[in-house]
Parts: C-alpha cells; sequence; structure tokens
C-alpha cells in the first residue's frame, strides 16, 4: 500500500472512532508520532476509557536557540511575581482553575522518577495565559499559532459533555509516565504531553478554558466541546534529550536560585503548602 493510501485509511479510521465514541477526551502534544501510532492509539484508548491521547504532527526539532531567546526566557525568570498573578481582566479561565493547573503541575514535577537534580519550580505567566486564550478561543483542535509554537511548548486537551474539575482534563497528561522510560524513550503510542509536563527548564505555564459551540475534531463535529490549551515556556520535548538531569533533589539547579529548593524544585519562591502525593 502506498503512502497516500495509508494516510486515506488511517484517516478513515480516525473518523470512525470519533463518530462512535463522540463523548471522548482527546489530547495532544508537541510531538511527532508515526500513523500506524495514531490510529492504534485512537482505537485502543477509545473503547474502555473516557478520554484518549494522541499526538499531532508538530515535532520539536533541536535547532539554535537564539541570544534574544534566552534575553526574553531570563527576564521571565528574574521577574518578581506571584504563582497566580491577580488580575481585573476578563479571562478565560477562573483563579481557581489557575491554582488546581498549576499545583497539579508542580505535584507531578516534584514527584518524578528517577528523581531530578535540575527540575525548576513552575509559575503562572500572563502572557502566556493569553495567547492560549487567542489560540482557544478559534476552537480548532490543532497546535498553533506557528509563530508562538516556535518557542512554546502546547498542550492540548477537549471534552464534550461536563466535566467536574479541570484536573480531568490533564490527569491522562501525567498518566502518560507509564509510558515513558528514562531518558527520552516513548513505550506507548504517546508519552510527551507527560514529559512537556515535567521538563526541568520548563518553568512557565499559562492556560485557557473554551466552550466551543461547534469544533471539528477528526472528522466529526463535535457539540458543546470544551477545550483546554496550556502554553509552556521554555518549550520542552527536544528530540533525544532527557527531560530532566538525574541526581539529588536541586543539586543541578541554574545559578539563578542560588541555591534555594522548594519541594524538590529549584525556586525563588518560599515554600508553600505540602505538596500531597498521588
Amino acid at each position: 500500500m502506498d503512502m497516500l493510501a495509508q494516510l486515506h485509511q488511517s484517516a478513515g479510521i480516525l473518523t470512525e472512532v470519533a463518530r462512535l465514541y463522540p463523548r471522548s477526551s482527546f489530547h495532544c502534544s508537541t510531538m511527532r508520532v508515526c500513523c500506524s501510532h495514531l490510529v492504534l492509539a485512537a482505537i485502543l484508548w477509545a473503547m474502555p476509557c473516557t478520554r484518549a491521547a494522541v499526538a499531532l504532527t508538530n515535532t520539536t526539532e533541536l535547532s539554535p536557540l537564539t541570544v534574544a531567546h534566552f534575553g526574553i526566557e531570563l527576564s521571565w525568570r528574574n521577574r518578581s511575581s506571584s504563582d497566580v498573578p491577580h488580575s481585573r481582566r476578563k479571562r478565560y479561565i477562573s483563579s481557581k482553575d489557575m491554582m488546581a493547573l498549576l499545583e497539579y503541575h508542580n505535584r507531578v514535577r516534584s514527584q518524578v522518577f528517577p528523581p531530578a537534580a535540575n527540575m525548576e519550580y513552575m509559575v503562572w505567566d500572563e502572557r502566556l495565559a493569553k495567547s492560549a486564550e487567542s489560540w482557544a478561543s478559534q476552537c480548532i483542535w490543532d497546535h498553533g499559532p506557528p509563530h508562538v509554537m516556535r518557542y512554546t511548548g502546547q498542550n492540548l486537551s477537549i471534552t464534550t459533555g461536563r466535566y467536574r474539575s479541570v484536573i480531568e482534563l490533564v490527569k491522562s497528561w501525567h498518566d502518560e509516565k507509564y509510558s515513558f522510560s528514562y531518558p527520552n524513550r516513548c513505550t506507548g503510542s504517546v508519552c510527551t504531553h507527560y514529559t512537556q509536563m515535567v521538563w526541568a527548564s520548563t518553568s512557565r505555564i499559562g492556560c485557557a478554558i473554551n466552550r466551543c459551540s461547534n469544533m471539528y475534531v477528526f472528522g466529526a463535529t463535535w457539540k458543546q466541546a470544551t477545550l483546554l490549551v496550556c502554553n509552556y515556556s521554555i518549550k520542552g520535548n527536544w528530540v533525544g534529550e532527557a527531560p530532566y538531569k538525574t541526581g539529588k533533589p536541586c543539586s543541578a539547579c541554574p545559578s539563578i536560585y542560588r541555591g534555594s529548593c522548594n519541594k524538590n524544585q529549584c525556586s525563588t519562591s518560599k515554600p508553600r503548602k505540602k505538596l500531597k502525593r498521588f
């Protein structure tokens, strides 16, 4: 079977899965997976579960990072800010959901195994949140926009129907750790949501949630879909690289943190309440 025929066949299978399981939840992250893995993942995860995960063809490739890029990132790290900033502007996400997402990410990051020596504490970033809002408002099931994706990591999640907590939309990202073999191998079809969550140098996150009345997902139109977009900086999932260095927690922190450690993470923030284990 030639490549074009394979693509047509794969697209047909994914369309049928979406039609048969309209209430399933799908997730995508910034890493290339082959077409056969997409098909297998969609079939296996859609059958008994209420959630499924796929990765779109948006591979993070190793490329030289410009001085300007590092300048932006370092300025963000040096900027004093609370974990979740206060603002009167209208948001696409509530303060409660912001805090839940941030605390969940930091809990996951603090409990990686093998332990991380250079895991940085994650904080909320308004610029990332605004870019996530802009993209979520488009109600498009794909990564974007391209100019943002160049230096920004992105995880997406979508569901139909009601959900009790925003964590329901991201818990399967964490569960992908069972398909990840350190330092950089996916033993299952998808693990790149998880590796983006635990990428050591990814210290900023901003997310948005949007309710889409009609959304085109794998060949089917979903009614009243809830789309979650989370943007990350610095971007993770660099091909061939491990998400973090192994070793005693905080033993290899960047010098900017001056040896400060908070819950197994490099941090300039004061310790917060104890993180509960899963």
